[in-house]
């Protein structure tokens, strides 16, 4: 794994690192999701030259640049993580959000920008102990509690998905359970912990039978009810979220919703390695779902507590099978609409991928 790493490191450095940071084109939102990207992936010469920077790709980028330097031992890719940061804390607004990239959600933040930025700054505070990465983490917290909020559901609690609340959504609330795990690791306070049995209890309450979370319930601001939307790929990132946290503080009931989460994802890893779109869809095939699935299912297996390992390593293999010789990618995805492929690079999905694979090239032993 770790030469796939380096050479999809190298494509993202070359390509889509504009003045530190990690910036570009991106799926987005509406019609360009739904039909843009397509016309601009069959006729390149309509694109038009997007730098949208997320804090989401820029944390990946920074993360996976401490895991290869960890790897490798080669200062370069600390030295990387370090400036990928700064960037980070230097784009951070007074009141400790960030504003969101794409024009159509400007007026909005994002939670999930605002928890990558703040496991960024962590994750830099924790190599290094300078204060600053630290206080610029607490800002962030301290936002989502004056600004963001949360609601009540009958079981528990749910994190807001903006500061202008919507529906309840699962995703926000495993991975802000995951930021404050984070904090109290850095900080070694427990009260940062205070918030998260009632929001386990939440996701205890929703999840189904299959080991599933929904994507969306309604709440007092959103009444829509949409459970099923990109199942793999959220239940990929929710798993991975809840494992992290259940196995840095020894939580056995965010373990068990782990677990639960990866049997669910086990059955949608297809014979290909490629991983199904939604419970209802196999297609399009999206390669960054695919190294997300096998990220999940790898970390449960490496923790020891279940056996999907053979699984993780198709999905890793998958992905490699379509990694061009200069480290970029084939495609996002394919089969869209029965037909379409989507041709462009988006630089945060990049960042992901290069992040699983560097956590998996962590791993010494060779795809099954």
């Amino acid at each position: 794994m770790l030469p796939s790493a380096r050479a999809l490191h190298e494509t993202i450095a070359t390509r889509h690192l504009h003045d530190g940071r990690l910036a570009g084109a991106d799926q987005g939102v509406r019609w360009n999701i739904r039909v843009w990207r397509f016309v601009k992936s069959y006729l390149p010469m309509l694109r038009p030259r997007e730098r949208y920077y997320f804090l989401q790709g820029q944390a990946y980028w920074a993360l996976a640049n401490w895991t290869l330097g960890d790897i490798t031992g080669e200062a370069r890719f600390h030295d990387a993580a370090r400036a990928a940061t700064r960037v980070i804390r230097d784009t951070q607004r007074p009141d400790g959000a960030w504003d969101y990239p794409l024009p159509e959600r400007r007026h909005l933040v994002a939670t999930v920008e605002g928890d990558f930025g703040a496991i960024a700054l962590l994750e830099a505070f924790a190599r290094d102990r300078e204060r600053v990465w630290l206080e610029a983490a607490q800002r962030w917290h301290a936002y989502v509690e004056r600004e963001i909020g949360y609601q009540q559901h009958p079981a528990g609690l749910c994190v807001n998905y903006f500061q202008k609340p919507r529906g309840l959504v699962p995703n926000n609330t495993c991975e802000w359970i995951w930021v404050l795990g984070r904090f109290a690791t850095a900080t070694g306070d427990a009260r940062y912990l205070e918030r998260v049995p009632a929001m386990l209890a939440f996701l205890e309450a929703v999840m189904m039978p299959t080991g599933e979370l929904p994507y969306e319930l309604p709440g007092v601001h959103e009444p829509r009810l949409r459970q099923h939307y990109l199942c793999y790929q959220y239940n990929a990132f929710q798993c991975m979220k809840l494992a992290w946290y259940a196995h840095a503080h020894g939580d056995a009931r965010a373990r068990v919703l782990a677990v639960r989460l990866a049997g669910y994802l086990a059955g949608g890893v297809l014979e290909s390695g490629a991983v199904r779109a939604s419970c209802d869809h196999v297609a399009p095939e999206v390669l960054y779902y695919a190294d997300a699935v096998g990220m999940a299912l790898h970390t449960v297996s490496a923790y020891g507590w279940a056996s999907h390992q053979a699984l993780a390593d198709r999905t890793f293999r998958f992905v490699r099978s379509h990694q061009r010789r200069d480290g970029g990618l084939e495609f996002f995805s394919r089969g869209d609409y029965g037909l379409l492929s989507d041709r462009n690079e988006y630089p945060r999905y990049l960042a992901m991928t290069l992040y699983h694979f560097a956590e998996r090239a962590r791993d010494a032993r060779p795809l099954d």
